[in-house]
């Protein structure tokens, strides 16, 4: 991808991507998340990822990020499975590992205070291949190229377990004009946001 300087130019632009957008974010009324989560869930729902799906790895929103619940409650009646993730540090490395979830009350607080599956509960694990990864971001550009929190927990999952489709759930406001990646940032498959299906 370039030598240190052009790799260190990269994420300082990046940086400061995820510091504006997430400011954006932040600022959004609780309405409005409610009302364009709704929207791009639905979207999300009426795509053939969805329709095809089997196994769904779903994320439980944090900080205003695009609210999934309309999704996992759908998938329950649509007698798919559903798989949250539990993010940890792994020898120095970022790991996440998913168990299947039946109703939301088993999350519990976890990993910088996002909601995850409770141990204490003895969650079936996941293991293999989902049909589809709903992946967390905080930017995306017209080429999907994702713009994540900066600890590569996705990233690192993604390029190990090579899920059937990796699609991401944003806000409009969350898209912004291309950007460099890293050789080591994954791509989504499709950016679904209140407006639109954005694919590479």
């Amino acid at each position: 991808m370039g030598n240190d300087n052009s790799i260190g130019t990269i994420r300082t632009k990046k940086a400061l991507i995820r510091k504006d957008i997430l400011k954006k974010r932040r600022e959004m009324s609780p309405e409005d998340v409610k009302r364009l989560s709704a929207d791009i869930c639905d979207r999300f729902l009426a795509s053939d990822e969805y329709r095809n799906a089997d196994v769904l790895l779903l994320y439980k929103a944090y900080n205003n990020e695009v609210d999934t619940d309309i999704i996992f409650e759908k998938a329950l009646s649509d007698g798919k499975k559903v798989a949250f993730p539990l993010s940890r540090i792994v020898e120095g490395e970022p790991d996440l590992s998913f168990y299947f979830v039946n109703d939301l009350s088993e999350l519990t607080e976890g990993f910088m205070g996002i909601l995850e599956p409770d141990t204490a509960l003895s969650p079936q694990p996941f293991e293999g291949r989902a049909d589809v990864c709903i992946t967390p971001g905080v930017a995306f550009d017209g080429r999907c190229h994702r713009i994540g929190y900066g600890k590569a927990f996705y990233d690192r999952y993604i390029r190990l377990h090579r899920p059937g489709s990796i699609i991401a759930l944003a806000y409009e406001l969350q898209i912004t004009s291309n950007f460099e990646s890293e050789k080591t940032d994954i791509a989504v498959d499709a950016v679904i946001t209140e407006n639109a299906v954005i694919r590479p």
